[in-house]
């Protein structure tokens, strides 16, 4: 189904495709305004605090030399260790 012909709205090029832009690269481009930057901020600041992926997050990101202080081992949630599993000096052991 053709739809009517138009112009991108933000490279100017003339097209038959659905929607205002006339590809996934021109409609992907976005000029955010301070209040949506900051409710970007705000979220992303409380998910770093409450997340258990967060903070494993922040240690691969630090593991990759992006950091000066590295951690020695990513921390790892109680609630994701098994009945049998502890975590001691940094190492996961596993009871027989």
């Amino acid at each position: 189904m053709a739809y009517k012909e138009k112009n991108c709205a933000l490279c100017g090029v003339k097209h038959n495709k659905r929607g205002e832009f006339c590809s996934r690269s021109c409609g992907n481009t976005r000029a955010h305004t301070k209040q949506s930057r900051q409710a970007i901020s705000d979220a992303k600041r409380e998910w770093h605090a409450t997340s258990d992926i967060a903070a494993v997050v922040a240690h691969n990101y630090t593991s990759l030399g992006n950091n000066k202080v590295l951690d020695p081992v990513a921390p790892v949630s109680p609630s994701r260790l098994s009945h049998n599993q502890f975590v001691e000096d940094g190492d996961l052991w596993t009871e027989a």
